[in-house]
């Protein structure tokens, strides 16, 4: 019995993943297309230049979104409220620390990466990892990302770490 529980549950999960790329596959397929374009007009390395400020601002306004009204000291533990909200429902997500001073988290599989990749275009998704910096930046100028490991660029996980600089 528990190992078709098991069985059971690992299709739900993946059933899961699956309709989480498609999600994000018709978020992104108009957004990749004009990337696309901008890379065959402008060349590879000027309309990359390009996509990762989008994604720095794009990265930055959706968490100011959620963010609006939290004092900066209290930035971390909402991050980190709703990145545990997520895991529950994530299994490639798992919350590793959720500190007021620091939040890690790592994704086993990311959507993002996985329809960039089939459409062609990995690179897209790697200044989509890069503009993570950024976006902290832009969210407090005191917080800090460090990561040393992303799906994007050939590694097993992603690993986000976010720390609020004193």
């Amino acid at each position: 019995m528990s190992s078709r529980f098991n069985e059971l549950t690992k299709e739900k999960t993946l059933a899961d993943y699956e309709e989480r790329v498609k999600l994000v596959k018709e978020q992104l397929r108009l957004a990749i297309y004009f990337a696309k374009e901008f890379m065959d007009e402008l060349g590879k390395e000027k309309a990359l230049e390009i996509i990762e400020r989008a994604w720095i601002k794009y990265g930055a306004d959706n968490w100011k979104g959620r963010l609006q009204g939290v004092p900066p000291e209290d930035i971390l533990k909402v991050m980190g409220e709703w990145f545990k909200a997520q895991e529950k429902v994530r299994s490639e997500l798992k919350v590793v620390e959720a500190t007021p001073e620091r939040l890690s988290i790592e994704f086993t599989r990311c959507p993002q990466y996985d329809v960039c990749q089939e459409m062609g275009v990995p690179e897209i998704c790697q200044k989509y990892c890069d503009s993570d910096y950024g976006a902290a930046t832009l969210i407090n100028p005191k917080l800090k990302m460090i990561r040393d490991k992303e799906l994007a660029y050939g590694a097993d996980l992603c690993n986000h770490c976010w720390v609020m600089e004193e």
